[in-house]
Parts: structure tokens; C-alpha cells; sequence
């Protein structure tokens, strides 16, 4: 008997995602300082914030799949203008853009030249040499004086990347998930997905704080 299938990861990331959360919280002891965020902290924030991102764009690969992009070119279009494309109305352009940076600038792990210095108790931060430049996106859309993105807020600094990082980035990928849910659940449907997480099987809106009606 022969059969097929579409190589969609799309939700398979929800459990390591439920389980990399489970961990981050662990650590997380509100030690993040002006240097770092922490070493496991950062381990664990960066990992969530890579993983969003790609069960993200296995998604939108679906999307592109189901309103038949022109074979051959399929995935040419980045997934922001992609989507603004295929729908005029979407209202989360910056959002995306900005998670895309972060994704960049973990993956590729853009290179800061971090000076500081310990006063008392505190690690005071005395100078920053960014050697990485970024893409086109990264110019227009990080604020350099704050180092941080324009419209979420998101660090651009990699060993700075932290727990409200994850978060932003996590509802950030829902809120687009769920408006391509809104258009076709055909082609997107998640409001209805669980994860394990902490020995129960919740829903994944809820794991990553968002309620389950938004949109």
C-alpha cells in the first residue's frame, strides 16, 4: 500500500518547547543583570525563543503549501512579506519582523565586545562594542542607543536574551498562529493543542500565558 505526507514539524515543538519552560522557570532567580542574563537562564531563554520561531515558520510552510505557492518557489518569499502578502490585513508585521531579528541574532550568535566592572554587590556595565552589523531588518527595526527592538522590546544582545524575552516571543508567535488559524484551520489550528507541562496535559495557549481566546 503506498501513502504519503507533507514534512510539517509544526506542533512537534510544543513539548520540548512545555519542557524547555519547565526548566527556564527553575533557574529563573531574577539575577539578570546589565552584562547577562544568566547562564542557564540564557541557555534555556535562547532555546525557547530559537524553537518559536522555527515552529513558527514550519507553519507558515504549511500555509504556503496550502494556497499553492508556485512550485519552485515556495519558500523565496521571506515569511514576513510572505504573509503581508498573501494577507493585506495582517497586523502583526513588526512583531514578526522583530522575532525574526532575535532569531538571527542568536542563531548566527552576533558578537558583542562587553566591558564591566564589579561595584560592591553589582556588575556595573561600562562599555559595549557591537561587531556583528545585522541584516537591513536589524537597522531599521533596533533601537541601537537601548539595544533593544523598537516595537516588543526584545534584547538584541545575545547573552542578554532572558525570560521576558521568551515570553514576548512565545505570545508573539501565538498571536500570529492563531490570525492564520482565524483565516483557514485548514492551513493553521492550534487553539486546540496541548502540551505536557508539570505532570498535566494543558493547553499550549495557556502554558505560554496567553488566553485562549485571543486573537
Amino acid at each position: 500500500m503506498n501513502d504519503s505526507l507533507v514534512t510539517i514539524v509544526g506542533s512537534s515543538y510544543f513539548e520540548p518547547i512545555s519542557a524547555l519552560l519547565e526548566n527556564l522557570e527553575k533557574h529563573d532567580k531574577g539575577n539578570s543583570t546589565e552584562v547577562q542574563s544568566g547562564y542557564y537562564v540564557n541557555g534555556y531563554a535562547n532555546s525557547i525563543c530559537l524553537l518559536a520561531v522555527v515552529c513558527l515558520e514550519s507553519y507558515v510552510m504549511r500555509v504556503r503549501y496550502i494556497n499553492e505557492a508556485n512550485q519552485g518557489q515556495i519558500d523565496k518569499a521571506s515569511v514576513v512579506s510572505y504573509l503581508k502578502s498573501l494577507y493585506p490585513d495582517f497586523p502583526y508585521e513588526e512583531e514578526l519582523c522583530e522575532i525574526h531579528i532575535l532569531r538571527d541574532v542568536i542563531a548566527h550568535n552576533h558578537l558583542w565586545e562587553v566591558s564591566y566592572s564589579y561595584e560592591e554587590e553589582d556588575i556595573k556595565l561600562n562599555r559595549i562594542n557591537r561587531r556583528s552589523s545585522g541584516d537591513s531588518k536589524y537597522q531599521t527595526r533596533v533601537d541601537v542607543c537601548h539595544n533593544i527592538t523598537k516595537t516588543l522590546g526584545l534584547n538584541v544582545n545575545p547573552v542578554k536574551v532572558g525570560s521576558e524575552d521568551v515570553r514576548k516571543v512565545l505570545k508573539a508567535v501565538w498571536r500570529v498562529l492563531l490570525f492564520l488559524e482565524g483565516k483557514n484551520r485548514k492551513q493553521c489550528y492550534v487553539s486546540h493543542l496541548s502540551a505536557i507541562h508539570k505532570g498535566k496535559v494543558v493547553k499550549f495557549g495557556r502554558i505560554i500565558g496567553m488566553e485562549e481566546t485571543c486573537t
